[in-house]
């Protein structure tokens, strides 16, 4: 069995950033320029990940809890809530100073927000990812099933996606949001950490067919929940991505 965590630890406590330090003053002032197609675009996905990362900023309390037996694995969840809380305080910064979200509260914006994003979307960060920490507070031995949603999934497919989708469309706005590009790139470093992390437990447990199957069905299926909001390339990009990932980790599919 592959054994040590620790190291991860020490990463993200190297990769520590404070969302409160970006410069959003340009972004601020350019954000009224957007054209309308360019507005509507970079707000679907900001509403996207409002969304998204608190979602998975409250979820994982019960992943720490699996991984209590192991002192490096519950560390490093603990580090991983740290950073998307700070994922999910840094999205709704975007929402509220640069695009003017109505609300006196993250909950009323993240309310305001809710309706701009996908009913399969929704589900998947307000439904299926709670339930699945919920049954794993439950039974403990559910860890690896867990983490195959959470890392290898919604980290891995879903918001991988949604994060390049981003920094491509701010690539080609009219104007620049140079701050919430910076937020983005050090996101996108965060998430890549994560997903190392979960790759790394679903490589130290024994996969079955069954599990291994469900795993890239997930991913399939997740990868079209933002819509139309990235493209059909894009989708095929992260599905190559997850399938490789999961090879990485042993998983054999035929």
């Amino acid at each position: 069995m592959i054994t040590g965590y620790g190291h991860f630890v020490q990463l993200a406590e190297s990769l520590q950033w404070d969302e409160t330090e970006l410069d959003l003053s340009v972004d601020r002032e350019n954000w009224p320029k957007l054209t309308e197609a360019e507005n509507a675009k970079v707000l679907g996905l900001i509403a996207g990940f409002v969304i998204a990362e608190t979602s998975v900023a409250g979820q994982l309390g019960s992943f720490q809890e699996a991984a209590s037996c192991d002192d490096a694995m519950e560390a490093t969840f603990r580090s991983q809530a740290r950073d998307e809380a700070r994922h999910a305080r840094f999205f709704d910064l975007v929402a509220s100073d640069v695009a003017g979200v109505p609300g006196a509260t993250a909950a009323a914006r993240r309310a305001v927000l809710r309706d701009q994003v996908s009913s399969e979307l929704a589900d998947l960060f307000e439904h299926r990812l709670p339930a699945t920490a919920e049954r794993l507070a439950e039974d403990h031995d559910g860890l690896t099933a867990a983490v195959g949603l959470y890392h290898m999934v919604i980290e891995g497919v879903v918001l991988l996606a949604g994060q390049h989708a981003m920094l491509d469309a701010l690539e080609g706005l009219s104007v620049g949001l140079p701050g919430v590009r910076k937020g983005m790139e050090l996101v996108l470093r965060d998430e890549r950490w994560h997903i190392g992390f979960g790759s790394r437990i679903v490589q130290s447990a024994d996969i079955g067919p069954e599990q291994a199957a469900s795993m890239l069905e997930q991913g399939e299926t997740a990868a079209k929940v933002w819509g139309d909001l990235i493209s059909a390339e894009s989708i095929e990009t992260a599905m190559k991505q997850h399938r490789r990932r999961l090879k990485a980790s042993g998983i054999k599919f035929w």
